[in-house]
């Protein structure tokens, strides 16, 4: 039976061949050239998606660690005071976890988070300018602190102890308030332009300068100073006595040490 099946397709396979019309062998070529072709890819719109959200990703984190190459982070980390020094000069002290930042190469545009006090070297050709998230301050050369807070009422507050300082509202763009030595200003959320405040003592900086600064100064004003910056209780014997001269901020005691044997007086001092 299975021989006589063979024997039936060989004959049909014989009827129906036709020479010349069966080349095997150019058949075989075409077979090979059809298996080396590629094969269409078909891209569905979910891997079209998937590209492009890898594209993107490529493009922020070039764009990420490009700007972090090219900018400067000076970070007062600790408990005190950190003093740096800018390419071009400029002096500044960070207070305690304050931040400072700035593109490499232009070091005269800074972006302040937190207080500072800044002695800024002069160029007149280039000006140096100090902005945070709602203010702008910007100067040739002179000596000033800023003060930002970024608790529930955001405030900025400069106060001014040499030269010239332009202070303005960084949204309204307009010129704002100049301020000169010994005075002092505050914006806060809302205002078009900052307003001017009681300027206070010059020891508001002692922090950043390390030294306060009498000048036939009444008792009880040094040592409502002194009693600010030690975070103490002080109470003399004699109010009426008045005090000149410059005391360092590293010991208390020796200051007022110092104080009683010049006033001659006693100097009571309470923890609070």
């Amino acid at each position: 039976m299975i021989k006589e099946r063979k024997d039936n397709s060989l004959d049909f396979v014989m009827h129906f061949y036709e020479e010349g019309r069966l080349d095997t062998r150019k058949a075989l070529r075409r077979v090979k050239q059809h298996a080396k072709r590629p094969v269409a890819h078909i891209i569905t719109w979910r891997q079209r998606i998937a590209i492009a959200a890898s594209l993107l990703l490529l493009l922020c984190g070039g764009g990420y660690l490009y700007w972090n190459s090219h900018r400067q982070v000076l970070l007062a980390a600790n408990e005190k005071a950190q003093l740096f020094i800018l390419p071009d000069n400029t002096h500044v002290t960070l207070s305690p976890h304050s931040t400072l930042l700035y593109n490499k190469g232009d070091d005269r545009t800074v972006t302040l988070d937190g207080k500072a006090y800044f002695e800024v070297n002069r160029n007149e050709q280039h000006p140096f300018t100090i902005s945070n998230d709602m203010a702008r301050i910007q100067v040739l050369g002179t000596k000033f602190q800023v003060r930002g807070s970024n608790g529930l009422q955001k405030v900025t507050e400069v106060f001014v102890t040499e030269g010239k300082v332009a202070f303005s509202a960084i949204e309204t763009g307009q010129q704002g308030l100049i301020l000169t030595h010994g005075m002092k200003a505050r914006l806060l959320p809302g205002e078009d332009h900052p307003q001017l405040i009681t300027a206070g003592s010059i020891n508001q900086v002692a922090w950043a300068t390390g030294l306060f600064h009498f000048n036939n100064t009444p008792l009880t004003e040094v040592l409502a100073d002194l009693a600010q910056f030690y975070h103490v209780k002080l109470r003399a014997s004699d109010t009426h006595k008045r005090l000149s001269g410059d005391f360092e901020t590293d010991s208390l005691e020796e200051i007022l040490t110092l104080i009683e044997q010049v006033l001659e007086v006693r100097i009571i001092r309470d923890e609070r």
